[in-house]
């Protein structure tokens, strides 16, 4: 028989589904936290959402899928956090934990005695990562952004875990996949104790659809089934991903307003010099 698992305060034995909050340590962040434990042996996957509050499509899919599933629907465990940065939500926060305006996805491995992103990250790695099997870490573009369907897999560290990643993530109905080479942010952290893992981004612009939602909770199932956790075959994308190994992050150089002269996923390509100044 499979013993209990337990996380925070909360405690759930085969066959139970229980939720609550759980404290990250010293830092103010108390997430509302879903455990549901299946009667049968299996891994036990954790799930979060809402790393950044406004990222509303993937916090009301994981909202939703914690509602819905039951401990007769799985095999092993789910681990489900929706969202982690409550007050950012709360808020209508755009990035940041609102009281000290850090980026919680930036700040891995972390320090029990830095920061309250690098205390998060230091709890959320040693009191919950390092006691699950696999990480599903889900996203979308935030208030301010707009984007395509996204996958990402850690590119660095033990390669035989980025290939576990890989084939997880290649269940995922998206526009492309990244080999990502960073290494500060929670599903990396994953990487360096071996457990695989993958970061999810669907929708933005502070909205949300039933579709983008129904489309999101289908990707997150599939990924489930091909894990063994929920019953069922897991289904390739009738369309592969466009795969991306060197993705650059480009910020403006000075503030002040945009204004865009290409669509999105519109391809461009760097002007030739004329030689002429």
């Amino acid at each position: 028989m499979k013993r209990e698992i337990v996380f925070g305060p909360l405690r759930c034995m085969p066959g139970e589904k229980v939720q609550g909050m759980m404290d990250f340590a010293d830092t103010g962040i108390s997430s509302p936290l879903t455990l549901i434990c299946g009667e049968k042996e299996g891994k036990t996957v954790l799930l979060t959402t809402g790393i950044h509050g406004g990222e509303y499509p993937s916090i009301e899919s994981v909202i939703e899928l914690a509602q819905e599933l039951q401990p007769e629907d799985i095999c092993g465990a789910l681990v489900i956090f929706h969202p982690v940065n409550t007050a950012g939500f709360l808020e209508r926060v755009s990035a940041v934990y609102p009281e000290s305006g850090e980026n919680l996805n930036r700040q891995y491995p972390g320090s029990p005695t830095g920061t309250i992103g690098q205390r998060f990250a230091y709890a959320l790695t040693q009191e919950v990562i390092r006691k699950c099997d696999f990480m599903i870490d889900t996203h979308g573009g935030d208030l301010h952004e707009v984007l395509p369907p996204y996958v990402y897999y850690p590119g660095v560290g033990d390669q035989e875990v980025a290939e576990r990643s890989r084939q997880a993530a290649l269940r995922v109905n998206a526009r492309y996949m990244v080999r990502s080479q960073a290494d500060s942010n929670a599903y990396h952290m994953c990487n360096r104790y071996g457990i695989p893992s993958m970061l999810i981004e669907m929708g933005g612009r502070g909205l949300w659809s039933k579709e983008e939602v129904g489309a999101y909770k289908d990707n997150i199932m599939n990924v489930l089934r091909y894990l063994d956790v929920l019953p069922g075959e897991a289904k390739m994308p009738s369309e592969p991903a466009y795969v991306i190994t060197n993705a650059a992050y480009i910020d403006a150089s000075q503030s002040g307003c945009w204004y865009p002269q290409v669509s999105l996923e519109q391809r461009v390509k760097k002007r030739r010099s004329s030689g002429r100044h």
